[in-house]
């Protein structure tokens, strides 16, 4: 998974500087396109189809780690960066799957996720 995720943004930064096309887009115009393949992909979940479901899902992940190649590019934050913070979301939203906290079921889960991330910004917000 590492190494075809290396690949790929690779592929991606090549791309954007070898492409005419891709070279001129913007967040604005990257983010219009995003949202196209996200009404494709809820369509294809909805449809069931999982065929579809497999390409719109590409689509969608080609379309957000190009804004973030963009991102890199204007020297805003790497991919890096935004995969490891939302992993460490992932880890401390969670700790009922990677502490030691229990939970009884879903809505506890729900609940305790909800729990964090308001406490989260609240301390982002002092």
């Amino acid at each position: 998974m590492e190494t075809a995720l290396k690949e790929f943004h690779n592929s991606l930064t090549k791309f954007r500087a070898g492409c005419p096309w891709k070279k001129d887009e913007s967040f604005e115009k990257l983010i219009i396109e995003l949202e196209k393949e996200v009404v494709e992909l809820k369509q294809a979940t909805e449809n069931c189809d999982v065929e579809n479901m497999h390409e719109e899902l590409g689509d969608v992940l080609f379309d957000a780690l190009t804004i973030g190649v963009l991102a890199e590019e204007k020297g805003l934050f790497t991919l890096k960066e935004v995969i490891e913070e939302v992993h460490d979301k992932l880890v401390r939203r969670a700790p009922w799957v990677f502490g030691d906290e229990t939970v009884s079921g879903k809505e506890e889960a729900i609940k305790r996720w909800d729990e964090i991330k308001r406490q989260e910004k609240e301390t982002k917000r002092k």
